[in-house]
């Protein structure tokens, strides 16, 4: 606001300047300058203004400083999306991974233009951390702790065209105690397999005895 108030002063005051006479003259730096009153021992000529600068009307001045100063949120939707939020995880919510995948979701209004080469790129922490032209990625072996996650809308040159606000999750994972985690180990056999069960001695057998034909 203050710079329209200095530029409409410094127009107004213009037409009076331009009708005084003007000097230009070249000072030792080889600088040009202008001005009503050249310096005392610098060569000066005077300048022919031919036709005076008019100033801006009031009616436009006014115009200008009564014009509403647009939001933030609404310079955002010039690009075209007027909604941009991550709907999953929730934000400050706790998600059970034991695995450490996570899926996270976006919601967009209107759809992701993938034809003019829109991407959803995913920070995860601060850091890009994937990108996807659909509205949703899973985020893979995630450790156990607490997270933060933006998603921006991009053009093909990089370009940041909107992004969600940031939210924080926590990734829960069950902590195996380490006697289990033995339990649960397959038993390590040497090499040539493991060893066989000790067999039970075999009963003696019958004999038959053969009676000599004649």
């Amino acid at each position: 606001m203050n710079k329209v108030w200095a530029l409409f002063l410094v127009a107004m005051c213009l037409p009076a300047l331009t009708q005084a006479e003007v000097y230009r003259w070249t000072d030792d730096q080889g600088n040009v300058h202008f001005g009503d009153r050249p310096p005392e021992g610098s060569a000066s000529e005077s300048v022919d203004v031919r036709e005076p600068m008019r100033g801006v009307p009031l009616e436009g001045a006014r115009e200008i400083l009564e014009r509403p100063v647009r939001p933030q949120q609404e310079e955002a939707d010039a690009s075209g999306y007027e909604r941009v939020a991550i709907t999953q995880p929730e934000d400050g919510a706790g998600v059970r991974a034991n695995d450490g995948n996570v899926t996270a979701e976006v919601a967009l209004e209107p759809a992701l233009d993938t034809e003019a080469g829109h991407r959803v790129v995913w920070l995860l922490n601060g850091e890009e951390a994937g990108d996807s032209t659909g509205s949703s990625i899973t985020f893979e072996g995630l450790n156990r702790g607490e997270y933060s996650l933006q998603a921006r809308v991009e053009d093909d040159a990089g370009q940041e065209l909107a992004s969600s606000d940031t939210i924080q999750f926590n990734v829960l994972r069950i902590a195996i105690p380490r006697e289990q985690q033995q339990q649960q180990r397959p038993q390590q056999f040497p090499q040539g397999g493991a060893p066989r069960a000790p067999q039970a001695p075999r009963a003696p057998q019958p004999q038959v005895q053969q009676i000599p034909q004649n």
